[in-house]
């Protein structure tokens, strides 16, 4: 059998299933803190997810970037500094860090007329971006609108309106990606960076702490493990 973890890539769809998920959690544990690798599976490894929550409780980061309907691929990382006690803030800004990064691979691919690889990056970031939106429409804010009473005049209603314009522009890169049109891919791209600096700005410097600050511990845990498993 060839190896099935090509450097940063565990490819677990040729392996027998009764040895995969002990390949993945040895994967795993070999990791340095700071390291990780992205799964390849052929179906939703939520139960994974799971017994990783149940096992690695806040030492670990996953981090869809492919989620069906014939292949999953998931970036898992070793946190470096491992810790149950997460925090909203910690949590969403690690990830606006990581699509900060996968922004710039994509943009750049553009600017060069690397299309297949603009492509497959803006894919990768399109997907993580609406996720990490869905995370906070759907399991943050109706709880920080329940805990503090704001909703059509607090800070959630902004980053909502403010994440339909995000959402158009994703919509305008995808299709100028699609037609290899050089000056409309990087002028969206570019509008897009200069909106999610200010918007995640506000978030990070407002609507996170703030969440952090009315919600209990308890809940902050459970809004990282629930935006986990989306």
């Amino acid at each position: 059998m060839t190896n099935v973890l090509d450097t940063t890539v565990l490819d677990v769809r040729e392996l027998e299933p009764k040895e995969r998920h002990s390949t993945i959690f040895k994967t795993y544990t070999e990791l340095k803190p700071g390291e990780h690798f992205v799964l390849v599976n052929d179906h939703e490894p939520r139960p994974l997810l799971y017994q990783f929550q149940a096992e690695h409780d806040g030492e670990f980061d996953w981090w869809p970037l492919e989620q069906g309907p014939e292949v999953w691929r998931i970036k898992v990382e070793k946190r470096e500094n491992a810790d149950p006690k997460r925090t909203v803030t910690e949590f969403l800004q690690s990830d606006h860090t990581r699509l900060d990064s996968l922004y710039d691979s994509f943009s750049k691919a553009i600017t060069e007329g690397a299309w297949d690889s603009a492509a497959s990056g803006f894919a990768e970031f399109n997907h993580g971006l609406r996720r990490h939106i869905r995370g906070e429409e759907e399991i943050l804010f109706p709880l920080f609108e329940e805990k503090t009473g704001m909703t059509e005049a607090g800070p959630t209603h902004v980053m909502k309106m403010e994440h339909i314009d995000i959402k158009e522009t994703l919509e305008k890169i995808e299709a100028a990606i699609r037609s290899e049109e050089t000056d409309e891919a990087g002028q969206s791209a570019n509008r897009l960076r200069l909106t999610l600096g200010d918007h995640n700005m506000k978030e990070e410097n407002i609507l996170y702490p703030e969440s952090d600050s009315f919600i209990s511990e308890a809940e902050r845990v459970a809004v990282v493990k629930k935006i986990q498993a989306l």
